[in-house]
């Protein structure tokens, strides 16, 4: 028994020696080192830095559901509908859809690097949205009967909403229009054509901006001229190329009770229309000033804000929030927008003006409201309504939204607007469009950022 105990242990000894040498024998191999992802902290919450770079990058977006109501606006109170030829009055308002839905993805990425330079940013937002109903263009009406453009199924659509790089105060790329301040930052419905104020949230642009501490800081910026202009086909003004960008001047202040800005901007209006004697019309420049001021009022709720803004235009209808010639009544022309309007040999430029208030106030941490309305009139001097075709107006707009955040980032919220259109009607407004129309908008939303 002893004798093959001994034999055993010895054989084990023998292997191990052996394999121990051949594993000696064998080259050796070292793990690569592992690189981790690291928080960023320098540049806020939720940055990392990009493995093996030194540059930190942050990634969000949210998605939203929405469902709205809105009133077909089909009273005509200064004539029947078969008063004008070709007009079926069992027609009246059926064309237009009244609901419809919207579902919207986005994708934020935000990329930064630090230099002596200071911050080196380069930022890009992506939209995906899916339309229904109302969310699309309506019915409209043309001499030979109502056109269906909008009850017809879905339509997805892509949006570079956002992509620029900002680097030594310099902005390039697609952003937000530096003129803009209040750019719809509570409200979620507008009025047909009229938005509360301008947001020209995705326009090409350059500019550079200059600090001053305590917050202050002064822009100025070279902004597309195209996506500004505002006009209609007959008399109104007929862009040419563009020849020169929209020149934006801001001042602006940032602290802790709240923001200030003034903003200035030129627009060129540029016509092709020639003269009676076959020669170009002379350019005309169109401005718009713009003063707002938005006040943090933790006193009464921590988030708090009072927005109040106004401003003018003389010639460039976009930066009172006009965004083309809106569908009241029954008709497409009914309110046809322009920056101006071709009289005899000249350019006549529209005045208007906009202001605007609104109020977000906290119930508790997870239940919120918003208060919000606007008034903005538009005038064309005197004899250059051309016909009755275009015409001063007036648009109100209120609103109000009830929002529950059940958990963080999270919101399903209730909005309701009231619109009302004011027109002045002059002699040769033709029988059957009204003088005045309101309308009814309601909204449910579900938004979840990320």
């Amino acid at each position: 028994m002893k004798l093959v105990k001994s034999l055993l242990l010895g054989s084990a000894a023998g292997f191990a020696a052996v394999a121990g040498a051949q594993a000696a024998d064998l080259p050796m191999t070292k793990a690569a080192p592992v690189d981790y992802v690291r928080i960023c902290s320098v540049h806020g919450a939720g940055f990392f830095y990009i493995p093996g770079s030194d540059t930190c990058i942050k990634i969000g977006g949210r998605v939203r559901a929405e469902f709205q109501y809105q009133e077909p606006l089909n009273t005509f109170q200064n004539g029947p509908l078969t008063a004008m030829p070709g007009r079926n009055r069992l027609g009246t308002g059926r064309y237009r859809d009244a609901t419809g839905f919207r579902g919207r993805a986005q994708l934020d990425v935000d990329a930064r690097t630090s230099s002596e330079w200071g911050t080196v940013r380069a930022f890009f937002r992506f939209q995906l949205t899916r339309d229904s109903g109302v969310y699309r263009p309506q019915a409209a009406y043309t001499a030979e009967g109502f056109t269906v453009a909008g009850n017809q199924g879905s339509t997805t659509t892509s949006n570079l909403d956002k992509a620029f790089i900002q680097f030594a105060g310099f902005t390039a790329g697609v952003a937000q229009s530096f003129f803009d301040f209040y750019a719809e930052s509570l409200n979620w419905g507008t009025a047909n054509g009229f938005i509360p104020g301008s947001d020209n949230g995705a326009t090409q642009l350059l500019a550079y901006t200059a600090t001053f501490g305590s917050g202050f800081s002064a822009t100025i910026a070279i902004e597309d001229r195209n996506q500004r202009n505002v006009t209609t086909v007959g008399y109104g003004w007929n862009p040419a190329g563009q020849r020169m960008p929209d020149v934006v001047g801001v001042l602006r202040v940032d602290q802790g009770w709240g923001s200030a800005q003034l903003s200035g901007a030129v627009h060129q209006l540029n016509t092709g229309t020639l003269n009676h004697w076959g020669g170009r019309i002379d350019d005309e420049y169109g401005y718009a000033v713009q003063a707002g001021v938005k006040i943090n009022l933790p006193m009464l709720a921590a988030g708090d804000q009072l927005c109040l803004q106004a401003a003018y235009a003389d010639g460039a209808l976009s930066y009172l929030g006009v965004t083309g010639s809106p569908v009241v009544g029954e008709y497409t022309g009914y309110l046809p927008m322009t920056d101006a309007v071709r009289y005899h040999d000249t350019i006549k430029r529209t005045k208007g003006w906009n202001i605007l208030g609104a109020f977000l106030h906290y119930w508790t941490p997870s239940l919120r409201s918003t208060l919000w309305g606007s008034y903005t009139a538009i005038d064309y001097s005197g004899p250059v309504a051309a016909g009755g075709y275009f015409r001063d107006a007036k648009v109100y707009q209120v609103a109000s939204a009830l929002i529950w955040s059940p958990v963080k980032a999270m919101d399903i919220g209730v909005e309701v607007l009231y619109a009302k259109y004011d027109t002045k009607r002059t002699w040769a407004t033709p029988v059957g469009l009204v003088g005045s129309e309101d309308q009814w908008q309601g909204r449910i939303r579900f938004q979840r950022d990320f």
